[in-house]
């Protein structure tokens, strides 16, 4: 081809080829185009009965229309309401005072077992800029249908009885709160308790099987003045429902026998918890360590009475056994579970629990730790489990806890 022809050839080639630039934009806006129609042909994301009716209680917090912050209120269960005592309902009055200065709260609980409370609390919770609390509350509760098996890890699955004992604590106390994960403070007061007859028809009567030798305080109980020191540091991301962070706390506690110079007691409890996220916290690993100890000054002659006595045993503390199964003055356990989002608003569990009681910590054994393990189902939001399904193996049989809270 002559040098004449090629020239407009390669002019109208040229010509004709497509800028680079424009090709890309082209391109670009057909992804666009196509995406845009499948985003029409897909129907927008609806979550499961199950998830859609957990987001909606989470969202329109019902509960908050019972239970507001300042009149009268209503509540599932109640404060101090023990392990076991069946369904309760709780209620009162509640409002702040002085600009916010002050609170005032009047209120009770009932449960399907006839487990009661009633109680009166007055404090300044917002003192330097609600880092200081000062408060006085009165208390009584009754508690009807208590368990005992008899002290010590050795005590019998047969000799199941029950009792009832009734309290009433008039206490004081001061918390201060420096930072938000930290809080130490005092409680200080009077208790007055009594124990009779229990009204569980299942089981004997205490006083029908057990003496006051072999359920100290059985025959007496005098009214006990106390004094408490505590701390904790919680750093969790959520109280009801932690994926991550860790509690620690402590308590010693002081009792002091008013009327007959024998059942005086210090009572220690030292906790602790961790919480191990594995990537977006869908999946932890939680653990928990617990030691609680009543003893008394040694050649004192003093004894705890058994209802003050530590126990193992239960939804929180060992899944192996029945509520309270196993009471001494030292009680150790250990809880593991590696618990996993099964889809949203159902957790599931599996867990390891061990544990053990003797007469004082230092007769504490390895050799006669008690081994349970199994598997938990958890109805939740990311703020609260609402709902909790545990059935334990390798204790007693076959143990199934239906609970309204958290394992811990």
């Amino acid at each position: 081809m002559s040098r004449r022809t090629l020239v407009p050839v390669l002019v109208v080639g040229l010509a004709l080829t497509p800028d680079p630039s424009w090709a890309q934009e082209s391109r670009e806006d057909l992804l666009v185009a196509e995406r845009a129609e499948k985003a029409k042909a897909l129907a927008p994301y609806q979550g499961g009965k199950l998830e859609r009716s957990l987001l909606w209680f989470e969202q329109v917090d019902p509960l908050r229309k019972v239970a507001p912050h300042d009149g009268f209120y209503l509540e599932y269960g109640f404060k101090w309401k023990p392990v076991g005592a069946g369904l309760g309902l709780g209620g009162g009055w509640r409002r702040d005072l002085f600009g916010r200065q002050a609170r005032v709260l009047v209120g009770g609980g009932i449960s399907t077992r006839n487990y009661q409370l009633l109680q009166a609390d007055f404090s300044f919770p917002y003192l330097l800029s609600d880092r200081l609390e000062l408060g006085v509350h009165a208390v009584y509760r009754h508690n009807p249908q208590e368990d005992f098996w008899g002290v010590g890890i050795g005590s019998s699955e047969d000799d199941r009885v029950s009792y009832l004992v009734d309290y009433t604590d008039y206490e004081g106390r001061a918390i201060v709160r420096p930072v938000t994960w930290l809080e130490a403070g005092t409680r200080f007061g009077r208790l007055v308790g009594s124990v009779g007859r229990g009204t569980d028809g299942r089981f004997p009567s205490i006083q029908d099987r057990f003496t006051d030798a072999t359920a100290p305080g059985l025959a007496e109980q005098p009214d006990f003045g106390f004094g408490e020191l505590f701390a904790a540091v919680d750093y969790r991301d959520e109280d009801g429902n932690a994926r991550a962070g860790g509690l620690y706390s402590v308590s010693w506690r002081e009792y002091q026998d008013l009327d007959f110079d024998r059942y005086s007691f210090r009572a220690v409890d030292v906790l602790l918890q961790q919480f191990i996220p594995i990537f977006d916290k869908k999946r932890v690993f939680a653990l928990q360590a617990r030691l609680q100890s009543a003893a008394t000054d040694a050649g004192a002659g003093q004894i705890v009475p058994f209802y003050f006595k530590p126990t193992l045993g239960g939804s929180t503390s060992h899944r192996g056994f029945n509520d309270y199964r196993f009471r001494d003055d030292a009680v150790v356990n250990v809880n593991v579970e590696y618990r996993w989002e099964a889809f949203s608003g159902l957790d599931m569990a599996l867990f390891s629990d061990w544990g053990t009681v003797a007469s004082n910590v230092g007769q504490l054994r390895l050799s006669e730790v008690r081994n349970a393990y199994g598997i938990g189902f958890r109805f939740n939001t990311y703020k609260a489990v609402l709902f909790r399904i545990d059935v334990g193996f390798g204790g007693e049989g076959i143990q199934t806890f239906f609970k309204f809270s958290k394992a811990f």
